[in-house]
């Protein structure tokens, strides 16, 4: 186990270097921030901040909503990310605040690097009178106006003069909703018939338009303009349905009135869109259709993964499609299904986090938005004329791969964690003699006596060793992207780790995370490439390194005192975060991607000496411990069973699986025949103790000795394992068969799946 305290400095210190290095230029090259404004499809928190200071309730602020990605409720009506957040990610920007965000005691209003006016509930039309004529609304009253106006309000604060409001509105990606949903589903809520509802729609669609020009009288360059979903799918919708003349359609059991009637909306706001693009030929007014990027789904919701089927909702009260208004999802009566990924339907009102996810992929990196938006800057200001930094070289190092990059915890840190401790001056086992002995013959932070996997898969492509994102200059601290990078660092989990203090694992070791790791590549990605074609062919030439991550969060959990049946529930939540990552990596132009599996935990010298029950069993053959082993098979079959999943949807994206387990099972069976003649479970470096592991004495303390031939040992310091243990699994990972497909070459046959072998090429 890694020893690194105060972990706040630790994260501050990061976060001040990579805001500092991240410069005020454009976030990706093309716009400084998102400005949003709509309903609940877009709110990322302001409903649930009202809602908590005017002590009304809100269905959204409540658990399981947020469960999937956040793993707590954000205010956000799903179980994780919305579109407008998979935009900002796309973008390199942070989530986009809220205008309304907790700051303690005090709600405040930011526009850094953009913000969101949408509140759920909020309508096109204003609410006083929309109530006049029958129609009320008794959440809220913040109207497609209010929220305008609650912009115009803010900009003096942010920019001192026109011209430089001009130029911030300018420079900001402009999300125009949707918005006018709920203008027409609080109608038919109120017993309107929708051909007494479909009046409004020329008033909606106005009110969008007079939204639009003011923005572009204020400076808007670029505005997303999103259509309506498919409401005559939604689970409410077809829940609340009961006349016997309704009419569905055979394809999908969506009622079809209902979908015409959005098809009306649709239709009569792009004839407004094109005479507002003929009146402002300067300005990018990009339609984005809602409603057949998600009729894709609706027609073959198998095709797309979603095997639970489109129209009953994944959280809610019991009924032919999980909805029911007297147990809404949220609500104590309620319940949530176990794999929301299957489900199209979160609530019976909004979407799953894969839902939206799809629906962003096929708007944004599809065909479904008007005109394309293939590229993410718009022509009049492209990067047409920026390329990747010369660092990177034309061509790739070994007709392959340009780099390698590279997240995890300490089975891939290459320095991460040495050098922050080090200017933090905290304690870093990895940092002190005789770690680095065998081969740099100095400690570089890497937790062995030599090289890491990473290092012979790096060698092996002709690659130099893959830096830390953090490297010593002289007395200078620095960030490189050359020929890769290295996002790893020591102590690191899958979870978030404030999630994870919530459920009694403490991490005092780091809480760089998977997602914070991830977040800093995004980060990184604009001083590296120009523009987002440029970006996609660097991670695309890529081979993208996935860990080993996860490891420490069961680690954690059992140091913390838990049985491994209690963490067992983990899996599935570190298997979704792993896979929610490959798809953001995929989303951004990945092409080849290497997942390990765990190692073996119960042939660590570390948890063979924790464990002190007589109940603890023990495999005979290896003298490991059998239920860890099981543990790590668990999560193993898991992960492949969701890498599965992402093959089907991405064939043309290599996902290759490392079986870490295997490839080092097969050592600990038979140490001797492997070279390994001091045995597979007691450390060379240590403090004593049957397994030479001793907490009061760990490797790289004062009083741990270390072994006189670190090659004849698997373990090294019972957590990690000798770089000879490292340098037989890389051979037995990528020049052997424990790969999925086989990678017995370096070079991949094609975009496809059907194998990994070197182009005829070469």
């Amino acid at each position: 186990m890694v020893s690194l305290s105060s972990s706040r400095s630790f994260v501050g210190f990061l976060v001040i270097l990579i805001v500092l290095w991240s410069g005020s230029l454009y976030a990706n090259g093309c716009y400084t921030s998102i400005i949003s404004f709509g309903d609940s499809l877009t709110d990322t928190g302001n409903a649930k901040q009202v809602a908590s200071i005017t002590h009304q309730q809100y269905s959204c602020s409540n658990t399981p909503y947020g469960d999937t990605f956040f793993h707590e409720p954000t205010g956000r009506c799903s179980d994780g990310r919305l579109i407008i957040d998979f935009l900002a990610e796309s973008l390199g920007l942070p989530f986009i605040q809220p205008i309304m965000y907790d700051k303690g005691s005090q709600i405040g209003m930011t526009l850094e690097q953009g913000a969101n006016f949408a509140v759920g509930g909020a309508t096109a039309l204003n609410s006083s009178f929309l109530e006049a004529i029958g129609i009320p609304n008794s959440f809220t009253d913040t109207s497609l106006g209010v929220q305008l106006a609650w912009f115009k309000q803010a900009l003096p604060s942010i920019c001192g003069n026109v011209s430089d409001c001009r130029n911030l509105i300018g420079s900001s990606l402009i999300l125009m909703g949707e918005i006018g949903g709920n203008d027409y589903m609080y109608g038919l809520v109120a017993g309107k018939h929708i051909d007494d509802v479909k009046p409004l729609v020329p008033l909606v669609i106005d009110t969008i338009v007079s939204a639009i020009n003011d923005l572009i009288e204020m400076g808007a360059r670029t505005l997303v303009v999103p259509g309506n979903f498919p409401i005559g799918c939604s689970s409410f919708l077809l829940t609340l349905s009961g006349s016997p003349k309704t009419e569905y359609d055979p394809t999908t059991g969506c009622i079809i009135e209902l979908n015409e009637f959005i098809e009306y909306h649709d239709d009569l706001l792009q004839m407004k869109l094109n005479q507002i693009r003929e009146f402002h030929p300067d300005v990018n007014v990009i339609y984005a259709d809602y409603y057949n990027a998600s009729m894709q789904i609706y027609r073959s919701p198998d095709k797309f993964g979603f095997t639970s089927g489109a129209l009953k909702a994944c959280c809610g009260g019991g009924g032919p499609f999980n909805y029911n208004s007297s147990a809404e999802c949220g609500s104590a009566s309620a319940s949530m299904c176990d794999q929301p990924d299957t489900y199209v339907s979160w609530d019976g009102l909004h979407l799953t986090e894969a839902t939206y996810r799809l629906v962003f992929n096929s708007l944004f990196q599809g065909p479904y938005t008007t005109p394309e938006f293939n590229s993410l800057c718009p022509v009049s200001t492209s990067q047409s004329g920026v390329g990747l930094m010369s660092s990177f070289g034309s061509l790739y190092a070994n007709g392959c791969y340009t780099s390698i990059i590279s997240f995890g915890d300490s089975l891939a840190d290459t320095g991460n964690a040495k050098q922050v401790a080090s200017i933090t001056h905290q304690q870093y086992s990895c940092s002190n003699s005789p770690y680095g002995d065998t081969f740099f013959h100095e400690p570089t932070g890497r937790c062995s006596d030599g090289r890491l996997i990473i290092d012979f898969l790096a060698e092996s492509l002709g690659l130099p060793f893959i830096q830390p994102i953090m490297y010593d200059k002289g007395s200078q601290i620095g960030m490189t992207l050359e020929q890769g990078a290295n996002f790893a660092v020591g102590g690191a989990t899958a979870l978030n780790s404030s999630f994870l203090e919530a459920i009694g694992i403490p991490n005092s070791f780091t809480d760089t995370s998977l997602g914070v790791q991830l977040a800093w590549f995004k980060q990184a990605l604009p001083s590296i490439c120009g523009n987002v074609s440029d970006c996609r062919n660097l991670i695309g030439s890529s081979l993208i390194l996935m860990g080993e991550i996860g490891g420490n969060d069961y680690m954690y959990g059992l140091v913390a005192g838990k049985h491994i049946d209690d963490v067992k529930p983990l899996v599935p939540l570190v298997i979704d975060t792993i896979v929610s990552a490959i798809n953001d990596l995929i989303e951004m132009g990945a092409r080849t991607l290497v997942v390990p599996g765990n190692f073996p935990i119960g042939c660590s010298s570390f948890l063979l000496t924790l464990s002190g029950s007589p109940k603890t069993e023990y495999d005979p053959t290896t003298g490991c411990i059998i239920e860890l082993n099981e543990f790590i098979e668990y999560h193993d079959d898991l992960l492949q069973m969701k890498l599965n999943q992402i093959r089907e949807f991405h064939p043309d994206v290599n996902v290759i699986y490392a079986d870490y387990y295997n490839a080092s099972m097969q050592i600990y069976r038979s140490p001797d025949k492997f070279g390994f003649t001091s045995g597979a479970l007691k450390a060379c470096c240590g403090g004593g103790g049957p397994f030479n592991y001793n907490s009061s004495a760990e490797c790289g303390s004062a009083s741990a000795s270390m072994c006189d031939q670190p090659d004849t040992y698997v373990s090294w310091d019972g957590l990690h394992l000798t770089e000879a243990t490292y340098r037989l699994v890389f051979n037995s990972l990528f020049q052997g068969p424990y790969t999925t497909p086989e990678f017995n070459s370096l070079c991949p046959v094609s975009t496809s799946q059907s194998g990994v072998g070197l182009m005829s090429s070469l």
